[in-house]
């Protein structure tokens, strides 16, 4: 009797791992749907160079930095919180729009960029109008080994400006 109720659960389980493919393959989302739900990139920008000018009050930032940053793009709706990551760089964020102000949104971010030489970690809050760069961090780093920079900026736009 307990060989029959094993042997019974053994292909029953069996029976199940078979069908979770097929489940699996059922429930993954549509691509489409997603962008539609998300209609607004988060792109961020960040590399071991300047962002903008050290003694200057503009936030405008430097061609340059465009030139050599890496890009990561995020879809984002327009309240949303999510978590974005590669190589040696990560951005937790959350997005929400500031009342009454509208194409304002309010960021609330968490940080860490891994370098060649270090590693540096931040956390803040911004606000962002869409289609404009806000620098969220900079760093500079004196060594005998020379000056090292580190910027990252973020700005919001359209899924459709990309």
């Amino acid at each position: 009797m307990p060989g029959t109720i094993f042997q019974f659960f053994r292909q029953s389980a069996l029976f199940f791992l078979c069908l979770l493919p097929g489940l699996a393959l059922a429930s993954q989302p549509n691509p489409a749907d997603d962008i539609a739900s998300k209609p607004m990139l988060l792109e961020v920008r960040y590399c071991e160079c300047q962002a903008t000018k050290l003694d200057s009050p503009s936030s405008e930032l430097l061609p340059g930095f465009l030139e050599a940053s890496n890009s990561l793009k995020v879809g984002v709706a327009s309240e949303d919180e999510g978590f974005v990551a590669f190589d040696a760089f990560s951005l937790g964020y959350r997005v929400s729009p500031v009342a009454d102000e509208p194409g304002t949104f309010k960021l609330t971010w968490a940080s860490s960029y891994s370098r060649s030489s270090d590693w540096s970690t931040a956390q803040g809050k911004a606000a962002l109008v869409k289609g404009e760069w806000v620098q969220l961090y900079g760093s500079r780093n004196e060594s005998d080994a020379g000056t090292h920079h580190t910027g990252v900026a973020v700005r919001l736009v359209e899924s459709t400006d990309d």
